[in-house]
Order: C-alpha cells, then sequence, then structure tokens
C-alpha cells in the first residue's frame, strides 16, 4: 500500500457563494461547505517562484494537500491553510483503491 503521510495538518475547504445584495446584484464571498469545519492533510511543500506581472512582483508558492478520499471537493473550490487561501488547481486520486485524494494548490494568484 502507497504511503498515506501522516495527515496532521488542518485545513478547511472553503467554495464561493453568491449573496442577493438587495439591488438586484449579488456579492461574492467564500464559505466553509464540509461538514467538519477542518479536515486534516499531508502537506507538501513542491515549489515556489516568482514573475512580473504587468510591473509588480508576484510570488507563487504550490502546494500538494494529501487528504482521505471525498467526492465533493472540485477545482472550483479553495483551501485555507494556516490562515492562507489555497486556490486548487488540480485534484487526483492515489493509492492502491484510491483511498487517497491528493490536490495541487497555490497561493499569490
Amino acid at each position: 500500500m502507497a504511503n498515506s503521510g501522516k495527515k496532521n495538518q488542518p485545513i478547511t475547504f472553503q467554495r464561493k457563494t453568491q449573496t442577493p445584495d438587495g439591488s438586484g446584484g449579488s456579492t461574492t464571498s467564500w464559505a466553509n461547505f464540509t461538514e467538519t469545519p477542518e479536515v486534516w492533510a499531508d502537506v507538501i511543500a513542491k515549489a515556489g517562484r516568482e514573475g512580473d506581472d504587468e510591473g509588480r512582483v508576484n510570488a507563487r508558492f504550490t502546494v500538494l494537500f494529501r487528504i482521505y478520499n471525498r467526492s465533493d471537493v472540485t477545482e472550483l473550490d479553495r483551501i485555507l491553510w494556516e490562515g492562507v487561501n489555497y486556490n486548487i488547481r488540480g485534484i487526483r486520486r492515489e493509492g492502491v483503491e484510491a483511498l487517497d485524494l491528493v490536490i495541487e494548490a497555490e497561493r499569490g494568484i
């Protein structure tokens, strides 16, 4: 069986929501959407880089979050870890019986 990691870091999944603003428009916000506020993950730093974006320095940092498999997380969601938001870039199932979900996410976007 593949090593599933320690899963000792609490993370929170958030989903974008639209709330009516009372004037015919809406306000976009993020809300926790899992049944329990925290999910335990093995967190693996992958890469960091800087780039010039229209005259501004933009630093990006990519992390892998390994959690127990679940079906309610999509690339449209984001992860909150240690007070920082990470945009989900890709999701894959791993392990002999796909027991783990590996999520590649990036901050600094």
